[in-house]
């Protein structure tokens, strides 16, 4: 108990800079637990494990259905999560991935594992959460993910974002790219 209240004082007095750096360490350190314990109980995701692990409310929040149509995505983008107004479920959601990603079910996995933290968590996600989230996933180095998303936004041929527009999340293994994905 005294423990938390020193942990109590010494919260109250951080500046506004320490409490937001204190919240994001913890955000990403959820992250990457939450992608370690999924990767343990599915063995990371594949094209043959897709479904199980978006129904793992362990995993993913909401019930998630995978459509390979463009929905609202931009055209940076290769996967863009939205509710899902046909599902009866109030919280469900739907992940719009590129129809190109039908050809490839090794990206379609890539892809998954990268908006899992924007189904599971909205607008507070960034792509640094999408990539440390992914990798953790996977198994691989944040480096080694970051390189297969790039050859799966390659493969889909999403465009550049423009200059100060944040980048939508991405996905998970086997790009097929030459990378350590497979």
């Amino acid at each position: 108990m005294n423990e938390l209240l020193q942990t109590v004082d010494e919260i109250r007095r951080m500046s506004e800079a320490e409490l937001t750096q204190l919240g994001e360490d913890s955000l990403m350190d959820h992250l990457r637990h939450q992608a370690t314990e999924a990767r343990g109980r599915h063995g990371g995701l594949r094209p043959g494990n897709i479904e199980t692990f978006l129904e793992d409310r362990d995993c993913v929040r909401y019930p998630t259905r995978l459509v390979l149509e463009f929905g609202d995505m931009g055209p940076h983008q290769f996967a863009q999560p939205d509710r899902d107004y046909r599902s009866n479920h109030p919280e469900a959601r739907v992940l719009y991935l590129r129809p190109i990603l039908g050809r490839r079910p090794d990206l379609i996995a890539l892809a998954v594992s990268y908006m899992i933290p924007v189904i599971n968590y909205g607008q507070v996600i960034n792509d640094e959460h999408c990539i440390e989230y992914g990798a953790a996933l996977l198994g691989l180095s944040t480096e080694d993910y970051y390189n297969c998303i790039c050859e799966l936004a390659d493969f889909v041929g999403a465009e550049p974002c423009d200059a100060g527009q944040q980048p939508p999340p991405a996905p998970s293994p086997g790009c097929g790219g030459g990378c350590s994905c497979h």
